[in-house]
C-alpha cells in the first residue's frame, strides 16, 4: 500500500482506480436528484431490466429476454434467475413491481415521472408480476420508445433497487442495487468510494464490454470518485499517478500524446456540437439563409480545428454509431462559397448582422467552433459577429428563445427520436426548441410511436432531407469524449460522456 497527497486530501491507493470528477455527487437515490457526474457514479452501483449497447439498440440486462404484444402495449420480461442484489437476496418479480410502484409515486421526485405518467410518451397503466420470473407492464399507448426512456442516464437507468433501500417510514438510506460495485462510503465534498460486488454476474455477452450490457467484470477491488474541480490539479494527479483517469481538457491532447507517464483516451459519444439558430429571426427566419451559412462552412476543415483533430464532420441529427446511420444520414449541403453567395441574394439577404453566441468553457468546441464559423461565414458575405457569455447566461438565453444562433453542445441520447425531441416541437409553449415545422413535428411523433426498425429507419431518413432542405440548425459533429489516464491503466475508461469502469484495472 503507497500513501499518496493531492490537493490536501490523504489518498490510500491499493487495487482501486482512482477517478477525478468536477463535482460531488447530488445524490445516491437513483434518477432523483440527479446530474451527468451523479448518473456516472450510479450506472456502476444499479441496473434495469434493459440497457443500451454501443449502436443504440436496447438490449436485455436483467431481463433474460422480453417480447411485445401485438397491440404494442404490453411488454413482457422473464428475469434472469442469477441476479442478486447487493445484499444478497435474489431479485424477484416482486422487486421489479416494487421498484416501480416506487418511481411512479410523485413523492419519489423521479426525474422521469412524467415520461411514464398519464400523458407522458409512455404511460405505463400496470406492472404485475406474472410468476417469479416474469414481469409485465402495460402502456396506455404504443411506445416505440418506451425501453429507450427506461434506459436513460437521467432516469437512473430505471434501476433495480433491493427493498432494503428505502427504510420503513419510506425514506431512502442507500442504493442497495445489483451492478458490479456496491455503495461504501461517501465523504461529501471529497469522494466517493465503491466497492467490487464479488457475487456480480454479466448478462450473457460476448466477452467484451457493449454499452450498458455485455461483459461487466468489476476487475478492481474499489472505485474512488475524486471531487475535484480544479483542471490544473486534475492534470498533475494524473501526471503524478495518484489519479487513474480523468477528463481532460481537448488542448491537452498534444501533451498527453507525448508524454511517457500518461495515455490519451479518445471516444466518440451520441451527444452532438451543433449551431442553434433562430428560426423565428427576422433575418434568420429565410431558409435561404440559413442553406448559405452551413454551405459555407467547410465542415471537414471546422471539426479537425474544433476537435483537436479527434472528431469527424457528421451533419445528422443521428450519431455515426447508431443503427439508424445510413446512407442518407451521411448526406450533407456542400461546401459552396459560390452557391451559398447565390442563396442568400435569392433571399434578399443585404447584410444584416447575425451574431453567435459561444462560451469558453474548456471540454466543448463553442468557442472555437465559432470563430472558424465566422471567417468562413464571412467569405460568402455573411455579417457574423461572435458574442461571448458565460454557460450558464447562454443557457438562460437559448432557454428563453432570445438569440440568432447558439454555439453548443447537447449531451447524449440514444435514441434518434429522444434527440429529436430536443430539438423539436412548439416553439410557443417551449422556446428552447430550435425548431417547430409541422412535418418535422409529424416525423418525430411517428417515431415515437413506430417500433419497427425499418420503418423507423423510413422515417429518420425522411426527417434528415426535410431538415437539410430548412436547415433549422447546423450539426457539425458529434461529440468526443477526451481523458487522460496513467500508463497503468488498462480498458475503456468511458462511455457516452460517463466513467464505465467495469472491465478495468489498474496494473501495479
Amino acid at each position: 500500500m503507497k500513501k499518496l497527497l493531492l490537493a490536501g486530501t490523504a489518498v490510500l491507493a491499493m487495487t482501486s482506480i482512482t477517478i477525478a470528477q468536477s463535482s460531488d455527487l447530488r445524490s445516491a437515490n437513483p434518477g432523483v436528484n440527479r446530474d451527468g457526474n451523479t448518473d456516472g457514479v450510479i450506472l456502476h452501483i444499479v441496473e434495469g431490466l434493459v440497457g443500451y449497447n454501443n449502436s443504440g439498440e436496447v438490449k436485455p440486462l436483467l431481463a433474460k429476454s422480453f417480447e411485445t404484444s401485438a397491440d404494442g402495449l404490453t411488454y413482457t420480461f422473464k428475469l434472469r434467475t442469477d441476479v442478486k442484489f447487493h445484499n444478497g437476496k435474489t431479485m424477484t418479480a416482486d422487486d421489479v413491481v416494487w421498484n416501480w410502484t416506487r418511481y411512479l409515486k410523485r413523492e419519489t421526485k423521479w426525474t422521469c415521472l412524467n415520461d411514464f405518467a398519464k400523458g407522458g410518451a409512455a404511460p405505463v397503466k400496470d406492472v404485475k408480476g406474472v410468476d417469479a420470473s416474469t414481469v409485465a407492464i402495460t402502456l396506455e399507448k404504443p411506445s416505440a420508445v418506451f425501453l429507450g426512456l427506461m434506459s436513460r442516464p437521467e432516469c437512473g437507468y430505471t434501476g433495480m433497487i433491493s427493498p432494503d433501500s428505502v427504510s420503513a417510514d419510506g425514506s431512502f438510506v442507500k442504493p442497495i442495487g445489483t451492478g458490479p460495485f456496491q455503495w461504501d462510503e461517501w465523504k461529501k465534498g471529497e469522494y466517493i468510494h465503491l466497492k467490487k460486488f464479488a457475487d456480480y454476474v454479466s448478462p450473457e455477452n460476448e466477452g467484451k464490454p457493449d454499452g450498458m450490457v455485455g461483459s461487466k467484470r468489476p476487475l478492481a477491488d474499489g472505485i474512488k470518485f475524486m471531487v475535484i474541480p480544479d483542471a490544473s490539479t486534475v492534470k498533475a494527479g494524473l501526471e503524478s499517478g495518484v489519479l487513474d483517469t480523468a477528463e481532460i481538457s481537448p488542448d491537452l491532447i498534444p501533451e498527453f500524446k507525448a508524454s511517457d507517464k500518461t495515455q490519451l483516451i479518445v471516444s466518440r459519444n451520441n451527444g452532438k456540437n451543433l449551431f442553434y439558430i433562430q428560426t423565428r429571426d427576422k433575418v434568420l427566419s429565410n431558409p435561404g439563409v440559413r442553406r448559405a451559412m452551413a454551405m459555407a462552412l467547410d465542415l471537414d476543415e471546422l471539426v479537425a480545428a474544433a476537435s483537436n483533430g479527434t472528431g469527424e464532420a457528421n451533419g445528422s441529427m443521428v450519431s455515426q454509431d447508431s443503427v439508424y446511420f445510413d446512407e442518407t444520414q451521411k448526406t450533407r449541403l456542400p461546401y459552396d462559397i459560390e452557391a451559398a453567395k447565390k442563396e442568400l441574394a435569392d433571399a434578399g439577404y443585404k447584410g444584416e448582422p447575425i451574431s453567435i453566441i459561444a462560451n469558453k468553457r474548456g471540454n466543448v468546441p463553442s468557442f472555437p467552433a465559432a470563430v472558424m464559423a465566422q471567417a468562413m461565414m464571412q467569405q460568402a458575405g455573411l455579417n457574423v459577429q461572435i458574442e461571448v457569455l458565460d454557460y450558464a447566461t447562454q443557457v438562460d438565453r437559448r432557454r428563453s428563445g432570445n438569440y440568432q444562433v447558439i454555439s453548443q453542445s447537447v449531451a447524449p441520447r440514444l435514441d434518434p427520436a429522444l434527440m429529436y425531441s430536443f430539438y423539436v416541437g412548439n416553439k410557443d409553449k417551449n422556446a428552447s426548441l430550435m425548431w417547430d415545422d409541422p412535418k418535422a413535428v409529424e416525423l418525430m411523433n411517428a417515431a415515437y410511436a413506430e417500433a419497427d426498425q425499418e420503418k423507423r429507419q423510413k422515417i429518420f431518413d425522411e426527417f434528415h432531407e426535410l431538415m437539410l432542405k430548412e436547415m433549422p440548425g447546423i450539426f457539425l459533429y458529434d461529440m468526443v469524449d477526451v481523458w487522460g489516464a496513467t500508463k497503468k491503466l488498462k480498458g475503456q475508461p468511458v462511455w457516452q460522456s460517463n466513467a464505465r469502469l467495469w472491465e478495468v484495472s489498474v496494473e501495479d
